[in-house]
């Protein structure tokens, strides 16, 4: 024993220093992650590398040593990555079916953007410069900045390395690309958009109190109708602050709490009469309001409406704070696990109110273990089956099984007992773990490949083929977004959803303020992840 130990050490201290993270590969993943993230926190221009820096270190450190990959403990980038696309899918599966009707067209012209997109960089690598499906399906995920694409090509491919070397040669390209594009979009002040003409949601709610001047009804008064202005609270003239319920008639000498955006706030108060020289928030005897966490799992996926708060406990909701976003309330606004309801109520009621939409902290971060489980084991289900074109086998495989499973689910919220839909910081932890993983793993095993392969010729050939790739896809959409009557917000929120980046949104959110580019990410985000995985599964198959 004590020979076979003094062999062992002699042939480890033979070995360069980096065979360390050969031998110890958990080291090795965590330390990747450590160090990726700290670069993605590093300022490129406008943007961050984000949790693609996990990636190029994990390629760095993949790329010192061909021990590293095998040693790489297996299945943790599957679980990383189905962790990953669940919670996207539940998150943007009510956004999804929602604008379905109304946005379709888009939707097929992104479609139709995205196959010819696939035509170009398959037969222009392939025919033009000879280069091999996997490593074409990389780059397009790449120029796509779609994980779960890249994940589609490494399950159809012999070599999972050749498609992650394609990949982190296509990534960086798109952002910086598409950023171009965005630029340009932004620039254009005269934009004719003939289908998409108002400003969208407020990007800011502003509360102020109105002096009624003449008698109006309550549902002509502009914004009503639509649920842009609603009011939280009312004092009759000669009367006490109430919470406004059931509004009918205003009358002269009324006061009347009117929340909205500040456009539409502002032409409200025009038809009304005018600023109060008293804001009725500012008496807070008899009506309070405040922020209460909902965290009652039974009042989940449930509207507004069903909760009965001015039934109960003659409350309503004014705002719904949804992560960073707040939202004006309606009956029909559907709730979920961590929103922050600000509800206007008698003071009396305050605890009460509290009590019943749960306003627990601890609750926060808490997930459903049955609710994830099963939903994750419908997602694996439904990613088994698959069809044989000759040579080429379509799945919707790990990366898009639990993606349209979540979306589903997603969109269902609740099914009975069962609140599928997750507390929106838990969902965000789960999948920035998920990805995490998941990339860091991807760059550990292709690193190796990726140093053979991408400081080369065949490498330069590559990047000629996707930076031709992404100027098509990215002309395409906006070609298509601008025939379709879109507005220039809204064009430059679905070229951030078709190229499926977070940084591109925060850039295109920096450039204008308008809730248009926020929807339009969402209408073609997970739409677009499902069209390039079934295009990356056709173009290994060259």
């Amino acid at each position: 024993m004590a020979q076979s130990g003094s062999a062992s050490s002699s042939l480890r201290e033979a070995h360069p220093v980096w065979q360390f993270f050969a031998d110890n590969p958990w080291v090795a993943v965590f330390a990747v992650i450590t160090v990726g993230s700290l670069l993605g926190m590093v300022r490129f221009g406008p943007v961050k590398l984000g949790a693609a820096g996990v990636l190029f270190v994990g390629l760095l450190v993949g790329a010192l040593d061909k021990d590293i990959a095998p040693a790489v403990p297996a299945g943790v980038s599957a679980l990383g990555l189905a962790l990953y696309v669940y919670t996207v899918g539940l998150e943007s599966g009510p956004a999804f079916f929602r604008e379905l009707r109304s946005q379709l067209p888009v939707m097929a012209g992104a479609v139709v953007a995205l196959a010819l997109t696939a035509v170009v960089v398959g037969y222009v690598g392939h025919s033009g410069f000879g280069i091999s499906g996997p490593f074409l399906a990389g780059g397009y995920a790449g120029i796509g900045t779609t994980t779960p694409g890249l994940a589609a090509a490494q399950e159809a491919s012999a070599d999972p390395a050749q498609p992650a070397v394609g990949y982190a040669i296509g990534y960086p390209l798109a952002v910086v690309i598409t950023i171009l594009f965005v630029s340009a979009i932004a620039a254009r002040r005269r934009w004719v958009a003939r289908r998409d003409p108002d400003s969208g949601l407020p990007p800011v709610l502003v509360t102020r109190t109105v002096q009624v001047d003449h008698e109006t009804e309550w549902n002509e008064v502009p914004g009503v109708a639509d649920h842009r202005v609603l009011a939280s609270e009312y004092r009759p003239e000669g009367g006490d602050v109430q919470v406004a319920r059931g509004l009918d008639r205003l009358r002269p000498g009324d006061l009347i709490v009117l929340v909205g955006g500040e456009d539409d706030v502002r032409v409200a108060t025009e038809r009304l009469g005018s600023t109060a020289p008293v804001h009725l928030l500012d008496n807070r005897r008899t009506v309070d309001y405040r922020r209460v966490l909902l965290t009652n799992p039974a009042l989940a996926g449930h509207t507004i409406a069903e909760l009965g708060l001015g039934e109960r406990y003659g409350a309503a909701v004014s705002r719904v704070r949804r992560g960073d976003v707040d939202m004006l309330a309606h009956d029909d606004l559907v709730l979920q696990l961590d929103d922050r309801v600000r509800v206007v109520m008698p003071r009396e009621r305050i605890t009460e109110v509290s009590t019943y939409l749960g306003d627990t902290e601890a609750k926060v971060s808490e997930v459903s273990a049955v609710s994830l489980g099963l939903g994750l084991t419908l997602g694996f289900l439904i990613a088994i089956p698959s069809v044989t074109f000759g040579s080429t086998t379509l799945a919707l495989g790990t990366g898009a099984g639990p993606l349209v499973m979540g979306m589903i689910l997603g969109w269902r919220r609740r099914t009975g007992p069962l609140v599928w839909t997750l507390p929106t910081r838990a969902n965000l932890t789960l999948r920035q773990i998920g990805l995490l993983l998941f990339l860091a793993v991807v760059g550990l095993t292709s690193g190796y490949s990726f140093r053979q392969n991408a400081f080369s010729l065949f490498g330069l050939k590559l990047v000629a083929v996707l930076v031709i790739g992404a100027v098509v896809s990215y002309t395409l959409m906006v070609l298509i977004a601008k025939a379709l009557g879109q507005s220039r917000e809204r064009t430059m929120g679905l070229l951030s959803g078709y190229v499926g980046n977070p940084a591109i949104t925060a850039y295109a959110n920096s450039r204008v303020s308008d809730s248009r580019v926020n929807n339009g990410y969402s209408t073609l985000f997970a739409l677009a992840i499902l069209v390039k995985i079934v295009c990356i599964q056709l173009i290994v198959g060259l």
